[in-house]
């Protein structure tokens, strides 16, 4: 009866237990492990800092590097229309915008330059620079017209038997262009802006007689 009792009571039969020793070897690799993990934060945190600060920092430039040399922009020319009527730099009245487009106008409605020349002539107009400049500036223009309707003379004959008459129609406004710049001029010159006409204006400089 005893031996029963024994082997059915399960509190009869003691069990083995751990040692204390196996216990505080843990704890001591756990600590370690802890440590080591805490050490591997720290150096990870100190190279992200370091690495932080120099991508801060400014790139220094390379010295090789090389740089295009400055251009600077040229100046730009004038306009053709600035060029072809400069506002003139002296005083110019309402008396000598009128003659001066007068001079331009006599021409084309007589045919010779006769106002022009009254202006070269008359004591009270010739000393004024702006009605000198374009009466200088008109007998010039009709100098070249009469060589240039010589020419147009020419072209018009020529153009004309080519076509068999069919030319004449057109070639006849080849007669009005000097008609035509010099109601441009006069225009010009009323409102108080200097011309320069092409090749004209040149040569008679070149001659002197016009500043």
């Amino acid at each position: 009866m005893s031996d029963m009792n024994e082997n059915t009571n399960p509190m009869s039969v003691a069990e083995p237990l751990q040692p204390a020793e196996s216990a505080a070897t843990w704890l001591d690799a756990v600590n370690q492990a802890a440590e080591t993990a805490a050490a591997d934060v720290t150096a990870a945190s100190a190279d992200l800092y370091a690495a932080a600060q120099q991508a801060q920092a400014p790139a220094a430039a390379p010295n090789n590097v090389f740089t295009l040399p400055t251009i600077e922009e040229p100046a730009r020319p004038q306009s053709a229309r600035a060029a072809a009527a400069p506002t003139a730099s002296y005083d110019v009245t309402s008396d000598d915008k009128l003659m001066a487009a007068l001079s331009w106008l006599g021409m084309v409605l007589l045919q010779i330059p006769l106002v022009s020349i009254v202006l070269l002539l008359a004591e009270g107009n010739k000393d004024r620079p702006f009605q000198r400049h374009h009466a200088l500036q008109s007998i010039g223009l009709f100098v070249a017209a009469i060589a240039y309707e010589f020419v147009a003379a020419i072209l018009f004959t020529v153009g004309s038997v080519v076509t068999l008459g069919c030319g004449a129609l057109f070639l006849w406004v080849l007669f009005f262009v000097p008609h035509i710049m010099a109601v441009y001029y006069a225009w010009q010159a009323y409102q108080g802006k200097e011309i320069n006409i092409p090749v004209v204006s040149q040569v008679m400089r070149q001659q002197g007689w016009l500043r």
